[in-house]
């Protein structure tokens, strides 16, 4: 048969050819499995390719690169629906923009496209022209803006990012942001628009020897010129930003550096979707440098204005400081060194009037020793060398009395030079020279030995607890790297920890970890509980380090006398579990057999055996928990548990095993969450089983109530029989077992309050009205 597919296009109806050839639209028609069945000459040269080589052919086969594109999409869809589709689109093998329309038939689809290239090219380079307008108007509107706003802006910030976030709001800008530059530092300050996470994936830099400052915001900052990418993705300066500018959709950029009066304000950045949005590298710049010069000007301003507020607040603050202040001695001394001038903390701390102390020598105010020892002169000589002296002593007042000074002298000059007296300011210390005295007795007196560091880690001062700790005096302490004194034999690890320590807390932060050396003397090793807390100023700043340690090796080595312990108590629990108990079971049951072989007269012998078991059974699962509760103790892992659920299990259990027992619950169990462990049915057990087993009525009853109140639940069980004689009641509730009346009970009574103790909660023993005990349990709900 025939293909109908490779019918030569000779073939068709002549007329219909004819007219299929006139038409303006290339056309092409294709069948229902998307093969070529004609195209006409138009068509044929749009696509550059023979008619004959592509009939018969499919579509995608030929033309590989619009599968999965618009064109298979659409295509697809008008012959599926049976519906024509319109569509522009761009195919780039041809580099061509498409205009399609395409209708469908039983038979397959007519195809009707125009090369609308020229048009869409147009139409781009209206519209990039159109956006390069709105940016050039909207840099317009933020000149102005920033202009006006920089008369009332409070800050730097509030103009940098009022520019930020208009030039998003009004421009088909994406991103932009402003970034401050220190040195060769880029820091952004101020962003706004999509892709603010751009910032945190890319860093900047004004160092040209670097790879992060040899792009166009690092070029614009250097060359303080406007730096223009028409296209990212082509240019080679872009390598470590252009992944991330890329799938972020910024396409194009301008880099635009922030300069008035030759003083540089950072860098201004901008990015675009569209290509060229901001002209071409080489193209007029003058808009991007006037909005630069205006976010300059306005910082400018504001800044200077902010120096101005602040330097008028410090005049202001001075002159009454000096004026008014009393805490301080402020007065001038001609060059020889007698009083020109004297204010009122002068008179409070000196006890001289100003008509007084007028023409007096500086040496009034010292002792008779420094006088004779020429220290004023020596004072005053050094502060005309060096610009200015601080020194503290003892001074005197007018009265005689003697307090502790902190002073401090400058020399002053005139214009030309010439020496014309000094500034005295003196502040009285003599309390807290108090206090520091107090202060170190407290740091001397305490057995934790202590001491002072710089942030670098070197010891400026020890406590006589550090120094007998260390067992040599403070000048081998002082001054050295703390990891350097002589404090114990320490091993690398130890050294490296410790500069670690110091490391983090010179960052801030508290440290506290065990650290670990050998005895100087002894050899032997050596655990002390170190820790270093950092002391900052007013600024945040670390400006001192503080640390502490303590000897903890007596208490390390009584913890590894307690793990052994544990250890012996946990091969206990194992033997009381696989060699003892299995053997009572083994007894009970040849005791069982036995029953059956024995007569009357010894079946009373036989009960007496398989009580006594049961009893040493009873013993041994008493003794395992009581084991366990003690070989946990310390490692206690304490989580929520179901106080009902177990509690009402562990009643039916008392009800199943003693029939003549009348056990009642006093209203509803709460389902509430307890904090306990996997032991918490050992204490219900207990407790109930105690209730019972020694009770000496005929009917003994057991009465339970669970109460609820904040966050506490209290379960209380009340019994009819001989109560607790109050010793006993006392060693119970406190957690003693010395004189407790029987193993069998004392011990399991005594687990109870272990558990409970470790629980967080407490145990009560009170007597019963009118007879009999109540045991109240206090547990934390969770």
């Amino acid at each position: 048969m025939e293909d109908s597919t490779r019918r030569p296009v000779g073939q068709l109806d002549t007329d219909v050819q004819e007219h299929l050839e006139r038409i303006s639209d290339a056309m092409f028609a294709l069948d229902t499995d998307f093969r070529f069945t004609y195209l006409n000459g138009k068509a044929a040269r749009w696509l550059d390719r023979d008619p004959e080589e592509l009939v018969g052919e499919r579509v995608w086969d030929e033309f590989p690169q619009a599968v999965g594109s618009t064109f298979q999409e659409e295509y697809e869809r008008a012959l599926n629906e049976q519906t024509p589709v319109r569509f522009t689109e761009y195919y780039g093998p041809l580099d061509k923009w498409f205009e399609v329309n395409a209708y469908p038939s039983d038979t397959g689809l007519t195809v009707y496209f125009q090369d609308v290239t020229d048009r869409h090219r147009r139409e781009d380079i209206l519209e990039r022209q159109r956006e390069r307008l709105d940016i050039l108007e909207t840099f317009t509107q933020v000149i102005t803006e920033v202009s006006s706003a920089s008369e009332d802006a409070i800050s730097r910030e509030h103009i940098e990012q009022l520019v930020c976030s208009r030039l998003v709001e009004t421009t088909p800008l994406a991103f932009v942001w402003i970034g401050r530059v220190s040195g060769t530092d880029v820091t952004p300050s101020a962003w706004a628009g999509t892709g603010d996470d751009y910032l945190d994936e890319v860093s900047f830099s004004a160092d040209p020897d670097e790879a992060d400052g040899r792009g166009p915001a690092g070029r614009a900052i250097t060359s303080q010129n406007v730096q223009i990418t028409t296209d990212i993705e082509q240019d080679s300066a872009w390598g470590p930003w252009r992944e991330a500018a890329l799938n972020r959709g910024f396409r194009s950029s301008a880099c635009v550096p922030l300069l008035y009066r030759e003083s540089g304000y950072g860098i201004l950045c901008m990015y675009s979707s569209r290509t060229g949005a901001f002209g071409s590298e080489t193209g007029p710049k003058d808009s991007l440098h006037q909005l630069g010069d205006a976010i300059a000007h306005a910082i400018d301003t504001v800044e200077r204005r902010r120096e101005e507020r602040e330097l008028k607040r410090r005049r202001e603050e001075f002159t009454a400081f000096v004026e008014d202040v009393e805490e301080y001695a402020i007065f001038r001394l001609d060059p020889d060194g007698y009083i020109a001038s004297w204010n009122r903390g002068a008179e409070q701390i000196k006890g001289y009037e100003e008509s007084e102390v007028l023409g007096k020598h500086l040496s009034t105010f010292y002792t008779e020793e420094d006088v004779e020892a020429g220290y004023p002169a020596e004072l005053l000589g050094r502060a005309r060398r060096e610009g200015q002296v601080k020194d503290e002593g003892w001074r005197v007042r007018k009265d005689g009395s003697r307090f502790w000074a902190s002073v401090t002298i400058t020399a002053l000059t005139d214009d030309r030079g010439t020496h014309t007296g000094y500034t005295k300011v003196v502040r009285d210390m003599t309390e807290r020279k108090r206090r520091e005295r107090r202060l170190d007795a407290v740091f001397n007196r305490t057995f934790q030995f202590m001491g002072l560091m710089e942030p670098d880690g070197t010891v400026v001062k020890v406590n006589d607890a550090a120094t007998e700790f260390a067992g040599t005096d403070r000048e081998e302490l002082v001054g050295k790297p703390f990891w350097e004194a002589p404090w114990w034999h320490a091993s690398e690890d130890t050294v490296a920890g410790l500069k670690d320590a110091i490391r983090w807390a010179s960052a801030g932060e508290f440290v506290r970890y065990e650290a670990t050396g050998a005895d100087p003397e002894t050899g032997e090793e050596l655990v002390v509980d170190f820790s270093i807390t950092p002391v900052t100023n007013e600024t945040g700043e670390v400006v001192l380090l503080v640390p502490e340690g303590r000897d903890i090796t007596d208490r390390k080595q009584r913890e590894r006398e307690l793990r052994r312990e544990r250890e012996r108590l946990e091969f206990m629990n194992r033997i009381l579990r696989h060699n003892l108990l299995n053997g009572l079971n083994v007894v009970s049951a040849r005791a069982e057999i036995l029953e059956d072989f024995v007569d009357d007269p010894g079946r009373t012998h036989l009960s007496t055996v398989r009580s006594r078991v049961e009893e040493m059974v009873d013993l041994v699962e008493t003794m395992r928990s009581f084991t366990k509760a003690i070989v946990h103790s310390e490692a206690h892992e304490l989580d929520a548990k179901p106080l009902g659920k177990i509690l009402v299990r562990e009643l039916e259990r008392i009800d199943d095993d003693y029939d003549r027992a009348v056990v009642s619950v006093d209203g509803p169990i709460p389902d509430v969450d307890v904090l306990a462990d996997d032991l918490l049915d050992q204490v219900f057990e207990n407790v109930l089983t105690n209730a019972v087993q020694h009770n000496d009525k005929a009917v003994p009853r057991v009465a339970v109530a669970v109460r609820q109140t904040g966050d506490e639940v209290t379960v209380s069980v009340e019994d009819n029989g001989p109560g607790v004689p109050d010793e006993e009641k006392r060693h119970i509730v406190e957690k003693g077992v010395e004189g407790l009346s029987t193993p069998g009970s004392g011990f399991g009574l005594y687990l109870v309050k272990e558990l409970v103790d470790s629980y967080g909660g407490r145990i009560d023993v009170s007597d019963n009205t009118p007879e009999g005990a109540v045991f109240t349990i206090t547990f934390q709900t969770v």
